[in-house]
């Protein structure tokens, strides 16, 4: 599963690498598939078959009102949408409730049932058992009903599962019952228990009122309040005050005249003739009368005093007389101004008992206030405790005429019919979730299985984790067991001799290719090729190239480097005796230990005898001196080296050579160890040509197609036809 990268481009996710991982783990998926698939068939096969049964009420908000304006003590429904909602699924929880489970257990006798219990067709012993535990069969009862509420309607099904077709449907018509029956006894219950609890309340509150308005009566007795009303005694009180207050403002209004004519006339009665002039003594008749002849005298002197003189006798005469009716009119406004001031003194007297009067009877006002407040107390809780008695005794009798009503708001609408078939193990369904949950989780465990995997195959991987050259790939050598005689390591090392036109063949003259062109201004003459762990096909590698190398008209040479296991002789059928460390030791000259080969151009330097000690050849100036020499007389040099993880050999011949190249076993060597042997070249500065897998299958859809996808491996015969061809 790989991205294609584009330099300067978002990583694109290619389908068809998700296919590719599908297919070359497809036994995987298929395994995942079967075995799930299977468990889920023999699960559900062997699954006891249960049956369903449903019927049907329905649940009204309210029941009929039978009794008109009545009002029920037990609240079935409610008003507002929320209340509703609350009200059917407290009924919903109602159903399934172990009071209405325990009904159905008491009505059908299910206590002991075998056949309820499912062991009818057990074993006597095995029953005697299971009867012998302790069963909760209201709980059992429970886990067999459910309730299933009709959207946008007040209809709701009570549904029973239970092995048997017709206890399934025993249950659920059973259910039903109990549950109406259940809702009609809650509602006579509380009724019964309201009435009750009202009966005892109103006892109470009558022995309250008459004890409350027996002490309102002892009140009104004691402030001898019996005869009128607090409130007509008040207005009396009232209308008093009234009158009170006017008559004395008439009395003041009288008595300040009065005290102003007598203070006038206190101030001018020095003033005889002024006196005249008050209202009273105007008014008066007689004084009126004297004052005329008064001044009938008064013209008479004046016209007897023209003609006599004063001492004339009829002249004297007249002024006695005036004399005597001077006296007469002063002696009546004497009387006068007597009656006045008595008439005042009276009218004073009288506005001072009218105030002694008004003060009393205000007095007796706020004694009555007083009295009211006490009064209306008393009478407030009298009149309290006689509403609500009477409150209490109508709902007493509402709440008994409740209890003996048989109405009830929950109707049976269908009743439940024997089920035909189970409902339980869903065969379909069940077959359904395994195919699906099987690919999906063989697939998934497809991908997980590929994450899981961190070996190198592709381009992608070195490219991208070991950040060095892709040369190219070799692929698997594949013999065919009919063709294969004598030693099969000898007969892949030199398949491209038998097979020139093969896909091995092809694939190795690109990696010939890719090194030639990598770097055309310093062409890598001498070229280490070495591994990271041992067993991943390096010897074969230094082997094919070196023959698509002298194929192209190279001079090479096949150097082995691999003091520890050398193999370069055995694959070209010849014996090790002496080769490179004979001549490294000065035992021979180098031209002597060369050795050649069936193709033109290539020749072999085996590594002669195991030394004790390889390491140490390598830094030896005889074995630099070697390397000049061949160097002078081949075009190529090709070392076959150790595994770099397993010794110091590689690090140390790295230093002598132009190139690296570091070969990988496909889907085998690990991105890690591959990471690592790099790192240790390249701390010594080693230079890395590249990275070759090798042995990698390109028949496997995976590797084979994106091979041949991207770099067009098909241009080789197939080995098959290869190998026929040797």
């Amino acid at each position: 599963m790989e991205e294609q990268v584009i330099e300067g481009q978002e990583p694109q996710i290619d389908l068809r690498d998700y296919w590719n991982v599908v297919i070359k783990r497809r036994w995987t998926v298929l395994f995942f598939f079967v075995v799930v698939v299977t468990l889920v068939t023999i699960y559900t096969l062997r699954q006891t078959k249960i049956y369903e049964a449903k019927a049907s009420v329905i649940i009204e908000p309210y029941a009929p009102q039978v009794l008109g304006n009545v009002r029920e003590v037990y609240n079935l429904g409610a008003g507002s949408y929320w209340s509703n909602k609350e009200y059917y699924e407290t009924q919903y929880q109602v159903i399934t409730s172990r009071a209405v489970a325990q009904k159905v257990v008491q009505t059908l006798r299910l206590e002991g049932n075998k056949e309820f219990l499912g062991i009818d067709k057990l074993p006597p012993e095995q029953q005697q058992r299971y009867l012998e535990e302790p069963i909760d069969y209201v709980e059992k009862v429970r886990s067999m009903l459910e309730v299933e509420p009709v959207k946008d309607s007040r209809t709701a099904y009570i549904k029973a599962r239970h092995r048997y077709p017709k206890w399934a449907q025993r249950l659920a018509n059973s259910a039903v019952n109990a549950y109406i029956e259940y809702n009609r006894q809650v509602r006579r219950q509380v009724s019964q228990d309201a009435a009750g609890w009202l009966a005892s309340q109103a006892a109470e509150l009558k022995t309250r009122m008459e004890d409350a308005e027996y002490r309102l009566y002892q009140y009104k007795r004691d402030n001898k309040i019996l005869s009128v009303s607090l409130e007509d005694r008040q207005n009396i009180i009232s209308q008093r005050l009234q009158d009170l207050n006017q008559t004395l403002n008439n009395i003041q209004a009288e008595r300040i005249g009065l005290e102003a004519r007598r203070q006038k006339i206190l101030d001018i009665k020095e003033h005889r003739l002024a006196l005249d002039a008050v209202d009273k003594v105007i008014s008066n008749a007689l004084i009126q009368q004297l004052k005329a002849n008064y001044v009938k005298l008064k013209e008479e002197q004046t016209e007897l005093s023209t003609k006599y003189l004063p001492d004339h006798p009829k002249l004297k005469m007249v002024e006695n007389k005036l004399k005597l009716l001077r006296r007469s009119i002063d002696r009546e406004i004497d009387n006068v101004m007597a009656s006045l001031e008595s008439e005042y003194q009276v009218k004073l007297d009288a506005e001072k008992r009218l105030r002694q009067e008004l003060a009393r009877v205000k007095s007796e006002a706020q004694d009555v206030n007083k009295k009211e407040i006490e009064y209306n107390r008393m009478k407030r809780v009298a009149d309290n405790y006689a509403a609500l008695y009477q409150h209490i005794l109508k709902r007493q009798k509402e709440a008994t005429l409740a209890a003996h009503q048989e109405t009830n708001n929950v109707y049976k609408l269908d009743s439940a019919v024997e089920p035909l078939r189970p409902v339980y193990p869903r065969v379909k369904l069940n077959l359904l979730l395994a195919v699906v949950v099987g690919l999906l989780g063989g697939v998934g465990l497809a991908f997980f299985l590929e994450y899981l995997d961190n070996t190198i195959k592709t381009q992608e991987d070195v490219e991208r984790h070991l950040r060095v050259p892709f040369l190219g790939v070799v692929p698997s050598i594949k013999l065919d067991p009919k063709d294969v005689e004598g030693d099969v390591t000898q007969l892949r090392d030199n398949y491209l001799i038998a097979h020139p036109k093969s896909s091995v063949a092809e694939c190795c003259r690109t990696v010939r290719t890719n090194i030639l062109f990598m770097s055309p201004e310093k062409s890598a003459r001498r070229i280490l090729i070495t591994s990271a762990g041992p067993q991943e096909g390096k010897s074969t590698v230094v082997i094919n190239l070196g023959i698509t190398m002298a194929q192209s008209g190279s001079r090479v040479l096949l150097v082995d480097t691999d003091m520890r296991r050398p193999r370069l002789h055995k694959s070209f059928g010849m014996v090790r005796g002496q080769g490179l460390t004979t001549a490294i030791l000065g035992e021979a000259e180098v031209e002597e230990m060369v050795r050649t080969t069936d193709v033109a151009g290539l020749d072999i330097l085996p590594c002669g005898p195991i030394p004790p000690n390889p390491t140490e050849l390598f830094h030896t100036e005889r074995f630099a001196q070697l390397l000049e020499e061949l160097d002078r007389k081949y075009d190529r040099l090709m070392f076959d080296s150790p595994p770099v993880m397993m010794v110091a050999d590689p690090l140390i011949l790295s230093h002598s050579m132009d190139g690296v190249l570091l070969v990988v076993k496909g889907g085998s060597t690990s991105r890690d160890l591959a990471s690592r042997a790099l790192r240790q070249l390249q701390d010594v500065n080693a230079r890395i040509l590249g990275v070759v897998i090798n042995d990698l299958d390109l028949e496997h859809r995976e590797y084979g197609y994106y091979y041949y996808r991207r770099y067009g491996y098909y241009y080789g015969e197939k080995e098959s036809d290869a190998s026929s061809t040797g």
